[in-house]
């Protein structure tokens, strides 16, 4: 083991005890961290995906934030009003999960925690699912060789995954490229779905695909410690459509939220980080003022004051006080 190992090692240990006694390095300060959740359940159960956090886990979350960082709501971000004192943090939530509803919000207003719920249109549609969701439940559960066509290709269940060997593409790579506005697509998709194991009828699967319903949503924006914000209308992939497609998809699920809320919707979490720089500008335009990213892709960090970047936090991250560990020091 190298001298350079070894110091390296004691340093983040160090820092791990600094962070413990909430203690920061120099470069944590004025810093700004935007964190993203999925969904919240009962037991953190990741046989489907790795987005679900326990209730307790993230309840755990919320006192180590509220110990270590300056936790902002829309209003202190928009006006930059940010601690020289503590690193501050953005909690966001995307999907529109009802599970957000059930288990986070209780547990936002118990610690008076803000956090943005960024929800899709999607109980305007017969099937109110995510096609991510029914796609990782049905791999799981689906029976060996069931196939899904889809853009004039089969996808064989094979492994828990819905594959087109001759391409090498997976379902949901197929998807998330698709330049197809609209639900058309995705609803055929979603009753093939449905064909192979209708996951719908199984209520102990309901917290990891029911999403929020329209009263839901209306109940958690009447939270001081909850924005609604948009996260597209049929959570399709933004940067694969034309920029008049995604916008107009924005537009509609603005008009659609701010109809339930009654409060004006300046914010997107985009779908899968999907998203072009001439969207930002479009939206800008429009009034969504406050555009959450997933890793700046085109080089643009930097170039634009209402983008923002997002750290997604996932069970594999380790326990909670390492959790913190990384997010300072991502």
């Amino acid at each position: 083991m190298s001298i350079l190992y070894k110091i390296r090692t004691v340093r983040k240990l160090v820092k791990h005890k600094l962070i413990g006694k909430g203690v920061y390095t120099k470069d944590t300060h004025k810093k700004l961290i935007i964190v993203m959740y999925h969904g919240i359940d009962q037991h953190g159960q990741a046989r489907y995906n790795q987005r679900f956090f326990s209730r307790h886990s993230f309840e755990q979350h919320l006192i180590s934030f509220r110990k270590h960082f300056n936790i902002l709501n829309a209003e202190a971000l928009a006006n930059g009003h940010l601690s020289v004192d503590k690193p501050n943090l953005v909690l966001t939530f995307d999907d529109g999960y009802a599970n957000n509803y059930k288990y986070a919000l209780p547990l936002l207003d118990k610690y008076g925690v803000h956090a943005y719920f960024f929800v899709t249109g999607l109980n305007a549609v017969e099937k109110k699912v995510l096609w991510a969701d029914a796609a990782d439940i049905v791999a799981h559960h689906g029976k060996k060789k069931s196939k899904i066509t889809a853009g004039g290709m089969d996808f064989i269940l094979h492994h828990e995954e819905f594959l087109n060997e001759g391409r090498s593409l997976t379902l949901p790579a197929y998807i998330r490229a698709s330049s197809h506005s609209g639900y058309e697509e995705k609803a055929s998709i979603m009753d093939q779905l449905l064909s192979v194991y209708d996951f719908i009828k199984d209520e102990q699967l309901n917290d990891y695909w029911q999403l929020m319903t329209d009263e839901q949503i209306r109940s958690a924006a009447a939270s001081s410690n909850i924005t609604i914000g948009s996260h597209g209308f049929y959570h399709n992939n933004l940067g694969s459509l034309s920029n008049e497609d995604a916008v107009a998809e924005v537009s509609r699920s603005k008009s659609y939220l701010e109809g339930l809320t009654q409060k004006p919707v300046s914010s997107i979490g985009f779908p899968d980080g999907s998203y072009t720089e001439q969207l930002n500008d479009t939206l800008a335009e429009l009034g969504i003022t406050q555009q959450f990213v997933v890793d700046y892709r085109f080089g643009d960090a930097g170039k634009r004051s209402f983008t923002y970047d997002r750290l997604g936090l996932y069970p594999n991250m380790g326990n909670t006080h390492t959790m913190v560990y990384k997010i300072l020091h991502q």
